[in-house]
């Protein structure tokens, strides 16, 4: 599908009934899972930009309001005076932005600008789910437990993906929880 030339990946981390966030927090902490986000998002380069992600602005604040490092982040709100409110006016690592075509066009051109190509939706539900249509391959860690009181969640997968890779089980001792990387890619019709 790619958005202009640009892959457009989505990454997460879901429990087995899709939960991933809890009072806008993830409603665990693997360090592992933290790792895997940053390599996954973050490619070592020359340029300043070494990732571009595309979050809502509760992932955002979720993250204590702070663009990540060597990213650049777009959020997408609806409020219109967002950026003045959260000091990010004259920001050069976080743009907002009012619609999901909005950040993907912008991201897409800042990807080819800074020879990256793949543009990360990082959440939360809604941008998830919104993006679906756009997205090539989908990064998802597969936390083995249910959040009975989670209130975000990942969106059903369409059929189109399927799994082009999985990791071994993996066990975080300090959450006491077991976990495993899949990757999923649109299996494209070889005739």
């Amino acid at each position: 599908m790619s958005y202009a030339h640009t892959e457009v990946a989505q990454i997460a981390a879901i429990s087995s009934n899709r939960c991933i966030g809890k009072n806008n927090e993830l409603p665990w902490h693997i360090s592992a899972d933290l790792q895997h986000f940053k390599s996954m998002t973050t490619k070592e380069n020359d340029s300043k930009i070494q990732g571009i992600v595309i979050m809502g602005r509760k992932t955002f604040e979720s993250m204590g309001s702070k663009p990540l490092p060597k990213r650049v982040s777009f959020i997408v709100t609806t409020q219109m005076d967002y950026a003045e409110t959260k000091g990010l006016a004259d920001s050069n690592n976080a743009y907002v932005v009012h619609n999901l075509d909005d950040a993907l066009t912008q991201a897409a051109s800042l990807a080819h600008g800074a020879h990256l190509d793949t543009i990360w939706v990082i959440g939360g539900e809604r941008v998830f789910s919104d993006a679906l249509m756009y997205t090539d391959r989908i990064e998802l860690t597969h936390v083995n437990t249910d959040i009975a009181d989670g209130d975000a969640f990942y969106p059903e997968l369409p059929e189109r993906f399927k799994v082009a890779d999985e990791s071994e089980q993996m066990h975080d001792e300090k959450s006491d929880l077991s976990f495993k990387f899949t990757t999923y890619t649109v299996e494209t019709d070889k005739q």
